[in-house]
């Protein structure tokens, strides 16, 4: 488990929250849900996502445009069910 860092910023607090929960949801209610090959492209996704947010220089805004145009096309296949 991750070290726990000590936020004073209440949005800070709130995303920590949302990401824990996030975590919960999927481990306890969805990923058995998910189709097979569904979840190689959560997967890639999800790898993805990770290594560019663990790029320091990296800015979220690049992250986010990036993560869109690789998700894109899975979310309107999602969509289109």
């Amino acid at each position: 488990m991750p070290r726990q860092k000590k936020f004073s910023d209440p949005v800070d607090i709130e995303i920590v929250e949302v990401h824990r929960r996030f975590i919960e949801v999927m481990e306890e209610i969805r990923i058995e849900t998910i189709e097979p090959e569904m979840k190689q492209r959560y997967l890639a996704i999800m790898k993805s996502l990770t290594e560019k947010l663990a790029i320091p220089s990296k800015p979220l805004h690049e992250v986010v445009g990036e993560l869109m145009a690789e998700a894109g096309p899975i979310l309107f296949q999602v969509m289109s069910r």
